[in-house]
């Protein structure tokens, strides 16, 4: 068994243990409502025997009775199956989203290199839905266990043909159900990777069609996911072609037993030595082994699909961010000299960035710039502890970021990066970001971000539903906005720095000069590092950091 295999069992086997108590009374419940109903067959036999050929109304009546009273346990048995099945399944959808979600928010781009944004929303969307189903269904597995241990002892008690005729269909419903589930599982895993690589080509459409549009690129685009679309077509009809196979074979092999159980029972009730009642009990019980049986080729088939999602799953789980929590972290100060000593960074895995030899002293305003490729951007990525260096220490007041913790150097060094991003929701939501700043302080930040008017104009104002990445709004307005959740972070906790990626790029002159006059009048322990080539920024700055270029920008 492979590695990724044994990392599937724990992650379902962790699913089943985290429901028990749930699926522990479904169950329960479906044990009892199967036997129920395979002994309601029972009473029509002796109903038909005792009461009708023997022309006995008192027994007939008193099987009746007794047929009713299990279709009354028989109701509340599969109430009590179905609702804590569905409870389990529905509590382990929410707990693994949860776990995959949390995960994922701790990764960052360098752990999720490689993966998509449409790819890892299938494996929180699609693969576990279909955990949840195979969670569902694992009841069911007692319900066929059921059938099964009442079914062949009470056939035996019938009729010893009828009971061969029952148990030779076993060896041939065990070579259906080997057959089928391997080519199933490894069509599934296709698909799978399909639908995936299909909702990457629909983020693709969606987030930059319109960048791509001016220049042609929408035609692209729009082949890329055609023939994604084609290629999901096409692997569904793989999976659809077997489990069709497997659906209609499994349910046919007991189907032939009853066909043949009739022949043989009917001649045998003939000779006497099975009555009518046992016939018709014989012929129920044989539909409802059927049905047993394709219930069996369903929870297979789930199982296939599970333990394809629980890799994908798994998969993502295995992932660790670059950047992790310390193991004994140290406060935040918060106030200090943020400093980069002889930083270098990888650079698209390959050539090092750097050395970098940066400061920011309390209340400074400095400017980083430098021609293009000459790493402001990673600097910045560095300062903030977006990414670790490769070689050398950012600190904070003295203390190397690596043993700060996370949420503390978070509310300390606020980035606000070259291309902001905006979430769905309403403008007060992206300001807030689950902060509680009332009214007032948003307006204030926003003021100081030159975005109030903007926003005042909206619709609804500081109500208004942004499209998702601020899609309604202009690059101006998304860069402020981005840049008044920053003053709004930064006035909760003054004496922290402002880390500025290039924020006045889509502005006007004037506008960029009310910024930086806002940034003038900041808390005079706030430092900002700003990245960028306009000259208006490089003018008001305390102190220029002008990076080198590349050896082929130096030599150009």
């Amino acid at each position: 068994m492979t590695a990724p295999k044994r990392r599937m069992s724990a992650l379902l086997r962790s699913c089943v243990r985290d429901q028990w108590r749930n699926l522990s009374a479904a169950t329960g419940g479906g044990v009892v409502r199967q036997a129920t109903l395979l002994a309601i067959p029972w009473c029509v036999q002796h109903a038909l025997d005792d009461g009708v050929v023997a022309e006995d109304p008192g027994a007939t009546t008193r099987w009746a009775l007794a047929a009713a009273g299990l279709a009354t346990v028989h109701f509340v048995a599969v109430a009590l199956w179905q609702w804590q099945a569905r409870m389990a399944e529905a509590r382990t959808g929410a707990a693994l989203r949860d776990r995959l979600t949390a995960h994922l928010a701790r990764l960052d781009r360098a752990a999720l290199a490689g993966y998509g944004h449409g790819d890892l929303a299938t494996r929180a969307t699609r693969d576990i839905d279909q955990i949840r189903m195979w969670v569902y269904g694992l009841p069911g597995w007692a319900v066929i266990t059921t059938t099964f241990v009442i079914v062949l002892p009470s056939v035996a008690a019938l009729d010893t043909a009828l009971l061969v005729v029952t148990l030779l269909i076993v060896p041939l419903l065990a070579a259906v159900n080997m057959t089928f589930p391997g080519p199933y599982e490894r069509a599934g895993d296709r698909l799978s990777r399909a639908h995936a690589d299909r909702a990457d080509a629909v983020e693709d459409l969606l987030s930059s069609g319109a960048a791509v549009r001016g220049i042609g690129g929408g035609p692209v685009l729009l082949d890329r996911h055609h023939a994604h679309s084609a290629e999901v077509e096409r692997l569904t009809g793989d999976v659809a072609r077997i489990q069709s196979a497997w659906a209609a074979l499994g349910p046919a092999v007991p189907r032939l037993a009853i066909a043949a159980g009739v022949g043989l029972g009917g001649f045998a009730a003939l000779d006497g030595r099975i009555t009518v009642g046992g016939l018709v009990a014989f012929t129920v019980w044989m539909g409802t082994f059927t049905i047993a049986v394709t219930v069996l080729v369903d929870r297979l088939v789930d199982r296939g699909n599970a333990a394809v999602a629980a890799r994908r799953v798994e998969e993502i789980l295995a992932l660790r961010p670059s950047v992790t929590e310390p193991a004994d972290p140290v406060p935040a100060a918060p106030r200090g000299t943020l400093t980069a000593s002889a930083v270098t960074a990888r650079h698209h895995d390959r050539e090092a960035l750097g050395p970098f030899d940066v400061s920011a002293e309390p209340g400074e305003f400095v400017v980083v710039t430098g021609p293009t490729g000459s790493g402001k951007s990673t600097l910045l990525r560095l300062l903030a502890r977006l990414d670790d260096p490769a070689s050398g220490t950012v600190a904070w007041d003295g203390t190397d970021l690596r043993r700060l913790g996370l949420d503390g150097l978070r509310a300390a060094l606020v980035v606000v990066p070259q291309r902001p991003v905006l979430l769905s929701g309403t403008v007060a939501d992206n300001l807030r970001l689950g902060g509680n700043a009332d009214q007032a302080a948003l307006e204030r930040a926003c003021r100081d971000a030159c975005v109030h008017d903007d926003v005042m104009a909206l619709p609804g104002g500081y109500d208004t539903e942004l499209g998702e990445g601020g899609s309604s709004l202009s690059g101006g307005q998304v860069q402020r906005l981005a840049l008044a959740r920053a003053f709004l972070r930064a006035g909760e906790r003054p004496g922290g720095v402002l880390l500025l990626d290039d924020v006045t790029s889509a502005l006007d002159t004037g506008t960029e000069q009310r910024i930086l006059d806002r940034l003038a009048r900041r808390d005079p322990g706030t430092s900002v590092v700003f990245v960028t080539h306009r000259t208006a920024v490089l003018k008001a700055a305390d102190r220029v950091i002008d990076l080198p270029g590349t050896e082929g920008e130096r030599s150009g």
